[in-house]
Protein backbone atom coordinates (compact mmCIF):
# COMPACT_ATOMS: atom_id res chain seq x y z
CA UNK A 1 0.00 0.00 0.00
CA UNK A 2 2.78 2.45 0.90
CA UNK A 3 4.61 1.60 -2.31
CA UNK A 4 1.48 2.33 -4.34
CA UNK A 5 1.08 5.77 -2.71
CA UNK A 6 4.77 6.48 -3.23
CA UNK A 7 4.55 5.61 -6.94
CA UNK A 8 1.46 7.83 -7.28
CA UNK A 9 3.20 10.73 -5.53
CA UNK A 10 6.29 10.38 -7.73
CA UNK A 11 4.10 10.24 -10.84
CA UNK A 12 2.23 13.41 -9.76
CA UNK A 13 5.47 15.13 -8.87
CA UNK A 14 6.98 14.40 -12.28
CA UNK A 15 3.89 15.24 -14.36
CA UNK A 16 2.67 18.28 -12.40
CA UNK A 17 5.27 20.72 -13.84
CA UNK A 18 4.15 19.89 -17.38
CA UNK A 19 0.54 20.75 -16.48
CA UNK A 20 1.46 23.94 -14.64
CA UNK A 21 3.84 25.30 -17.30
CA UNK A 22 2.04 24.08 -20.42
CA UNK A 23 1.46 27.70 -21.60
CA UNK A 24 5.18 28.38 -21.78
CA UNK A 25 6.97 27.68 -25.05
CA UNK A 26 10.03 25.50 -25.18
CA UNK A 27 12.95 27.75 -24.37
CA UNK A 28 15.96 27.97 -26.62
CA UNK A 29 18.78 30.39 -25.81
CA UNK A 30 21.10 32.15 -28.23
CA UNK A 31 24.14 34.31 -27.56
CA UNK A 32 25.47 37.32 -29.48
CA UNK A 33 28.57 39.46 -28.99
CA UNK A 34 27.34 43.02 -29.60
CA UNK A 35 30.74 44.56 -28.90
CA UNK A 36 32.26 42.42 -31.64
CA UNK A 37 29.52 43.41 -34.07
CA UNK A 38 29.84 47.11 -33.21
CA UNK A 39 33.58 46.97 -33.87
CA UNK A 40 33.69 44.61 -36.87
CA UNK A 41 30.57 45.46 -38.89
CA UNK A 42 31.31 47.15 -42.22
CA UNK A 43 28.91 49.99 -41.43
CA UNK A 44 30.46 50.52 -37.99
CA UNK A 45 33.97 50.61 -39.46
CA UNK A 46 32.80 53.00 -42.18
CA UNK A 47 31.17 55.26 -39.59
CA UNK A 48 34.31 55.17 -37.41
CA UNK A 49 36.43 56.26 -40.39
CA UNK A 50 34.06 59.13 -41.16
CA UNK A 51 33.95 60.20 -37.51
CA UNK A 52 37.76 60.10 -37.40
CA UNK A 53 37.90 62.45 -40.42
CA UNK A 54 35.38 64.78 -38.78
CA UNK A 55 37.45 64.69 -35.58
CA UNK A 56 40.56 65.70 -37.54
CA UNK A 57 38.70 68.70 -39.00
CA UNK A 58 37.41 69.66 -35.56
CA UNK A 59 40.90 69.28 -34.07
CA UNK A 60 42.34 71.57 -36.75
CA UNK A 61 39.62 74.14 -36.04
CA UNK A 62 40.35 73.95 -32.31
CA UNK A 63 44.10 74.36 -32.84
CA UNK A 64 43.51 77.36 -35.10
CA UNK A 65 41.14 79.00 -32.59
CA UNK A 66 43.56 78.24 -29.72
CA UNK A 67 46.37 79.93 -31.66
CA UNK A 68 44.17 82.95 -32.39
CA UNK A 69 43.29 83.31 -28.71
CA UNK A 70 46.94 82.96 -27.64
CA UNK A 71 47.96 85.63 -30.16
CA UNK A 72 45.19 87.91 -28.93
CA UNK A 73 46.30 87.33 -25.35
CA UNK A 74 49.91 88.18 -26.24
CA UNK A 75 48.80 91.38 -27.97
CA UNK A 76 46.71 92.30 -24.95
CA UNK A 77 49.68 91.76 -22.61
CA UNK A 78 51.94 93.83 -24.88
CA UNK A 79 49.40 96.65 -25.09
CA UNK A 80 48.91 96.81 -21.32
CA UNK A 81 51.94 99.06 -20.88
CA UNK A 82 50.73 101.67 -23.39
CA UNK A 83 46.96 101.58 -22.68
CA UNK A 84 45.00 103.48 -20.09
CA UNK A 85 43.92 101.17 -17.24
CA UNK A 86 40.21 101.60 -18.06
CA UNK A 87 40.75 100.76 -21.74
CA UNK A 88 42.90 97.77 -20.82
CA UNK A 89 40.23 96.49 -18.40
CA UNK A 90 37.61 96.71 -21.17
CA UNK A 91 39.87 94.82 -23.60
CA UNK A 92 40.71 92.22 -20.95
CA UNK A 93 37.03 91.64 -20.10
CA UNK A 94 36.24 91.36 -23.81
CA UNK A 95 39.03 88.80 -24.19
CA UNK A 96 37.85 86.82 -21.13
CA UNK A 97 34.32 86.72 -22.58
CA UNK A 98 35.74 85.42 -25.88
CA UNK A 99 37.65 82.71 -24.04
CA UNK A 100 34.59 81.74 -22.02
CA UNK A 101 32.38 81.58 -25.13
CA UNK A 102 35.06 79.62 -26.97
CA UNK A 103 35.30 77.07 -24.14
CA UNK A 104 31.53 76.57 -24.26
CA UNK A 105 31.65 76.20 -28.05
CA UNK A 106 34.58 73.78 -27.79
CA UNK A 107 32.77 71.57 -25.29
CA UNK A 108 29.69 71.62 -27.50
CA UNK A 109 31.77 70.59 -30.52
CA UNK A 110 33.38 67.73 -28.58
CA UNK A 111 29.94 66.64 -27.36
CA UNK A 112 28.89 66.61 -31.03
CA UNK A 113 31.57 63.96 -31.68
CA UNK A 114 30.15 61.85 -28.86
CA UNK A 115 26.68 62.29 -30.36
CA UNK A 116 27.93 61.14 -33.79
CA UNK A 117 29.39 57.98 -32.23
CA UNK A 118 26.17 57.34 -30.32
CA UNK A 119 23.94 57.88 -33.36
CA UNK A 120 26.15 55.61 -35.48
CA UNK A 121 26.03 52.83 -32.89
CA UNK A 122 22.28 53.25 -32.62
CA UNK A 123 21.86 53.03 -36.41
CA UNK A 124 23.90 49.82 -36.54
CA UNK A 125 21.92 48.29 -33.67
CA UNK A 126 18.61 49.34 -35.26
CA UNK A 127 19.64 47.61 -38.50
CA UNK A 128 20.74 44.57 -36.50
CA UNK A 129 17.45 44.12 -34.63
CA UNK A 130 15.36 42.70 -37.52
CA UNK A 131 18.29 40.47 -38.48
CA UNK A 132 18.40 39.06 -34.94
CA UNK A 133 14.64 38.51 -35.03
CA UNK A 134 14.97 36.67 -38.36
CA UNK A 135 17.79 34.44 -37.12
CA UNK A 136 15.95 33.79 -33.85
CA UNK A 137 12.82 32.75 -35.72
CA UNK A 138 14.81 30.48 -38.06
CA UNK A 139 16.63 28.76 -35.19
CA UNK A 140 13.72 28.77 -32.74
CA UNK A 141 15.58 30.99 -30.29
CA UNK A 142 13.25 32.40 -27.63
CA UNK A 143 15.86 34.15 -25.50
CA UNK A 144 18.89 36.03 -26.85
CA UNK A 145 21.63 36.99 -24.39
CA UNK A 146 24.55 39.37 -24.81
CA UNK A 147 27.72 37.28 -24.71
CA UNK A 148 29.29 39.24 -21.84
CA UNK A 149 26.34 38.33 -19.59
CA UNK A 150 26.62 34.58 -20.22
CA UNK A 151 29.16 32.84 -18.03
CA UNK A 152 29.24 29.75 -20.21
CA UNK A 153 27.67 28.86 -23.54
CA UNK A 154 27.99 26.17 -26.17
CA UNK A 155 29.51 27.14 -29.52
CA UNK A 156 26.26 26.36 -31.32
CA UNK A 157 24.45 29.00 -29.29
CA UNK A 158 26.56 31.89 -30.61
CA UNK A 159 24.94 33.60 -33.62
CA UNK A 160 27.39 36.50 -33.81
CA UNK A 161 29.11 35.52 -37.08
CA UNK A 162 25.84 34.80 -38.86
CA UNK A 163 24.34 38.09 -37.70
CA UNK A 164 27.48 39.98 -38.74
CA UNK A 165 27.40 38.51 -42.26
CA UNK A 166 23.75 39.45 -42.71
CA UNK A 167 24.32 42.93 -41.27
CA UNK A 168 27.27 43.55 -43.60
CA UNK A 169 25.07 42.54 -46.53
CA UNK A 170 22.12 44.71 -45.44
CA UNK A 171 24.07 47.73 -44.21
CA UNK A 172 27.54 47.91 -45.81
CA UNK A 173 27.96 51.66 -45.22
CA UNK A 174 26.60 54.32 -42.92
CA UNK A 175 26.43 58.04 -43.62
CA UNK A 176 27.75 60.23 -40.83
CA UNK A 177 27.44 64.01 -40.91
CA UNK A 178 27.74 66.95 -38.54
CA UNK A 179 24.33 68.31 -39.49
Amino acid sequence: MKTNKLVTLIFLFLTLPSFVYSDYPNTSIGVIDLNFILSEASAAKDAATQIEEIAKVIEAEIIQKDDELINEQNLLIESQAIMAPEAYDLKRKDYENKVQNYNIERQSTLAELDRLVSVSRSNVLNALKPILEEISNEKGITILLEKQTALLNADGMDITEEALKKLNKELPKLKVSRD
